[in-house]
């Protein structure tokens, strides 16, 4: 029992330093710490579909392999896509969360606008809806720029998560 504690706790400890060491490099390398994370996720992919075809050329029941032929097609696929423009793959995933803001803002006004013709004023509602629409459209125009402000944020957010997580690991009552 003894041993389980302390390898929770370790392992607490271990994922604090990293969450930090993460929000420090976010912080003061946003480009370069989002384009090696981006290579990593690559790598990561092209690694799984490399084991998907391992286990499709070393499986002896044919049966159900379409899958792992997907599997490794998608992942050796996207992960080269990934390799080749890292960049490009940034400016996406940025570009998809200001769609999800704008479409989210959208939605948002709409409810606002039928709760008042219901008579109820939600002013939380109106304030959410604009600040995502406006949120949406600063990412869809400076995708690049925009990233390297979400890393920042990003940065911070694991910053302060790890200092408080190493907080609650050297604090005598988490044994």
């Amino acid at each position: 029992m003894k041993i389980q504690v302390a390898d929770k706790r370790s392992f607490s400890y271990v994922r604090a330093v990293v969450m930090m060491l993460l929000g420090l490099a976010l912080l003061f390398y946003p480009g370069f710490t989002l384009l090696s994370i981006t290579r990593f996720v690559a790598v990561l992919l092209l690694v799984k579909g490399a084991m998907s075809g391992l286990v499709l050329f070393l499986s002896k029941n044919r049966q159900g392999s379409s899958s792992f032929v997907f599997e490794l097609l998608f992942d050796v696929g996207v992960g080269l896509l990934i390799l080749y423009n890292p960049g490009g793959t940034i400016s996406f995933f940025v570009i998809v969360m200001a769609i999800w803001a704008l479409l989210g803002g959208l939605l948002m006004a709409f409810s606002f606008t039928s709760l008042r013709k219901a008579g109820i004023n939600n002013w939380g509602l109106f304030l959410s809806s604009v600040i995502a629409l406006s949120f949406g459209l600063v990412l869809i125009f400076e995708p690049l720029r925009s990233g390297l402000a979400l890393a920042t944020v990003i940065g911070v957010f694991a910053l302060v998560y790890g200092f408080v997580s190493l907080l609650s690991v050297l604090s005598p009552k988490s044994a």
